[in-house]
């Protein structure tokens, strides 16, 4: 009976690819979780939220408190930034960005009831990261 002397070194070839591969694997996935969590993160927090055109002065006359979620979008569009809850009530926080401030429109179950401006240059965060 003689033996293969092939099959053990095809085995160690690829013990030695399989452990290369987790190798990589290892320094890799973490460096690409922590980028995808930090991209993440950067999206919550608003990072390159657009400026919208127009004004906010323009903006602001054509809503008011007690306007339905869907008269403001139809009104103003989709907002630069939002965040929301679903907790016993439906709170929302749009905010909208232009090139002279921002407004800030307060929802609670799909209606606004606040209304903020703050006039300036909008202050947008931006990446740390380069």
């Amino acid at each position: 009976m003689s033996a293969d002397p092939e099959r053990p070194r095809r085995r160690t070839y690829g013990l030695v690819a399989g452990i290369l591969l987790a190798a990589a694997a290892a320094l890799w996935l973490p460096r690409w979780w922590e980028s995808r969590l930090y991209r993440q993160a950067e999206a919550l927090t608003g990072v390159g939220a657009p400026i919208l055109p127009g004004t906010l002065t323009d903006a602001r006359r054509k809503i008011d408190p007690g306007r339905s979620e869907t008269d403001v979008l139809a009104a103003l569009g989709r907002p630069s930034l939002s965040a929301a809850s679903d907790a016993s009530a439906n709170h929302a926080i749009w905010t909208y960005y232009y090139a002279d401030g921002t407004m800030t429109v307060n929802l609670t179950d799909h209606s606004v009831i606040r209304i903020a401006v703050s006039y300036g240059p909008p202050q947008i965060p931006t990446s740390r990261r380069r």
